[in-house]
């Protein structure tokens, strides 16, 4: 089963550099990101990883999730998370399916 078929990044890149989280993902802003029964993120320290774990979970609105406006930012942060965009999978059905493993 695929849960999250695809994770679209804001295209929107402030000007400012320090803005969280545009200048973490300036490099691949506006990317689709595909997704299958197993992902691996994979990379440097300060790479992105945590920040794209939580901006999916924070679009997605998942319990628990860290709440990202909470950093100062949180015009921005709300920004990004307004501007990206996701699908979800489907079962045999055709109905989407709401389920979460991170």
């Amino acid at each position: 089963m695929i849960y999250l078929r695809s994770f679209k990044l804001s295209d929107y890149t402030d000007r400012n550099p320090n803005i969280y989280p545009d200048y973490v993902f300036k490099h691949v802003a506006g990317e689709v990101l595909l997704f299958d029964r197993i992902n691996v993120l994979y990379g440097n320290n300060g790479s992105g990883k945590s920040t794209l774990l939580n901006v999916i979970s924070n679009k997605l609105e998942i319990p628990g999730a860290e709440k990202m406006t909470s950093y100062g930012h949180s015009i921005y942060a709300q920004r990004f998370l307004d501007l990206s965009s996701y699908q979800l999978g489907h079962d045999e059905q055709e109905h989407e399916i709401r389920g979460y493993f991170i």
